[in-house]
């Protein structure tokens, strides 16, 4: 099966309707890969769906979190990117909130992390996806 009817299986496992708008952006965030803005996902989406338009890609990006098939990346401020959840590759994000730039941390930094939390505080990290806003080395170095 190829990705984009598993992804839709997967949306009406969750118990989310599969709509054609939903449909193509799912498959927009899985194809584009990397981490996108919600304009990116509506760029890519819109040339299948000349109708569409972008508060439906938000309802949509959000509909498709809560279905736990794509992750959201905030930066601290008011730009969140978008990527495809992948269960078998858990990770951290390290967000430059200067330069946007983005990170990827292998999943032993984020699970030393999330040991030394459980020891200190007691508090059990979702450890599937974590992202940590601060500076980058380049922008701490300006700073």
């Amino acid at each position: 099966m190829s990705c984009g009817p598993r992804l839709v299986q997967e949306l009406r496992q969750a118990g989310f309707r599969v709509t054609p708008q939903r449909g193509v952006i799912l498959e927009a965030v899985s194809h584009n890969g990397g981490h996108q803005t919600a304009q990116q996902v509506f760029d890519q989406a819109r040339r299948r769906l000349p109708g569409l338009n972008l508060a439906t890609v938000y309802r949509a990006l959000d509909t498709l979190h809560r279905a736990g098939l794509i992750d959201l990346l905030p930066n601290g401020s008011d730009l969140v990117r978008y990527g495809l959840h992948d269960p078998s590759h858990p990770h951290g994000h390290l967000i430059c909130r200067s330069c946007d730039d983005i990170q990827e941390i292998g999943s032993d930094s984020v699970q030393r992390l999330a040991a030394a939390l459980k020891r200190t505080s007691g508090f059990s990290l979702d450890v599937g996806h974590l992202t940590l806003v601060g500076l980058c080395d380049r922008c701490a170095a300006k700073a």
